[in-house]
């Protein structure tokens, strides 16, 4: 079975609804391979997530099914997670943070491109590597049904799940929006949203610009075009926009046309955006060819 000719290094995460851990294959590797329960699974979007070209998303290896569960093997990306970097280190200024957001907002349009909703947009599930910040961990990510009034299951992590996560209204693009106007706050102020410090630590936040804290305090507000209803799901307007650092390097996120994104020079750069990893040969994918779904359990 292939599942067994995984050397496991170490456990990264544990969860009632899945297992990540660090695992090599013939000595090749490392990689990460994630088991999501049957009933959670979404074979959808990992097989649409090989297609997806940008550099700052999993590159997914192969996926395969056991009887309980669904399980995907991807690139392994060292560096820290943003979460991490935040605890050791504290509050990231102004432009930093901004920058950061807007490399994360460059993965969540090219899963929106695609008709994916990450849905888990944290700090657990940021990596800030050498060439920035990438986006893993889609285990709760789904696709948009134009049929559903709400998602199938109410996932999400407290503080940064949008209110539809909650059964209210089905997610899109701007679920994620929200999620990443929360992680914004984070990091500008150490706190995590939920938290009840938060609003006032983000509020007494050294170096942040006087005009973008109402943006940051509240990001329902830019997550819509209609001022009177913010988390109004039910128009016709796609077009969600993060507008919460007015006038920086925050790009804009829209589900139906992307804006090219344009570098502010006033801002501190972090190193040159990453060119998307080339695919390479190993005994995962020995030809090179995008990931999909074996079906059943298989043996070599």
């Amino acid at each position: 079975c292939i599942d067994d000719s995984y050397h496991v290094e170490r456990v990264l995460a544990e969860k009632p609804n899945g297992t990540t851990e660090l695992v090599t294959i013939e000595g090749t590797g490392p990689f990460v391979r994630k088991k999501i329960s049957l009933e959670l699974a979404n074979r959808r979007v990992w097989s649409i997530l090989p297609e997806c070209d940008c550099a700052r998303l999993p590159h997914v290896e192969t996926t395969y099914e056991l009887p309980d569960r669904f399980v995907v093997v991807y690139d392994y990306m060292p560096g820290e997670s943003l979460e991490s970097l935040v605890q050791t280190k504290g509050q990231l200024d102004e432009n930093m943070a901004v920058e950061l957001a807007a490399q994360i907002c460059e993965a969540a349009e090219t899963l929106h491109a695609a008709g994916v909703i990450h849905r888990d947009i944290t700090p657990a599930n940021i990596i800030v590597a050498a060439d920035g910040a990438h986006l893993i961990d889609l285990g709760i990510a789904r696709t948009r049904n134009a049929q559903a009034t709400r998602d199938t299951t109410s996932l999400g992590t407290w503080g940064y799940a949008s209110p539809e996560q909650y059964g209210f209204a089905q997610t899109d693009a701007r679920s994620d929006v929200y999620s990443i106007g929360r992680l914004l706050g984070f990091m500008l102020c150490g706190v995590h949203p939920g938290e009840k410090e938060y609003d006032e630590a983000l509020a007494q936040a050294n170096g942040i610009t006087p005009s973008r804290k109402p943006a940051l305090l509240n990001p329902a507000r830019v997550t819509s075009r209609q001022p009177t209803s913010p988390r109004r799901l039910g128009g016709q307007s796609r077009q969600s926009s993060i507008q919460l650092v007015p006038g920086a390097k925050a790009r804009v996120i829209c589900a139906t046309k992307p804006t090219p994104f344009r570098p502010n020079q006033a801002t501190r750069p972090l190193p040159s955006r990453p060119q998307r990893r080339s695919r390479r040969a190993s005994p995962l994918n020995p030809t090179n060819q995008p990931a999909r779904s074996t079906g059943a359990s298989r043996s070599w």
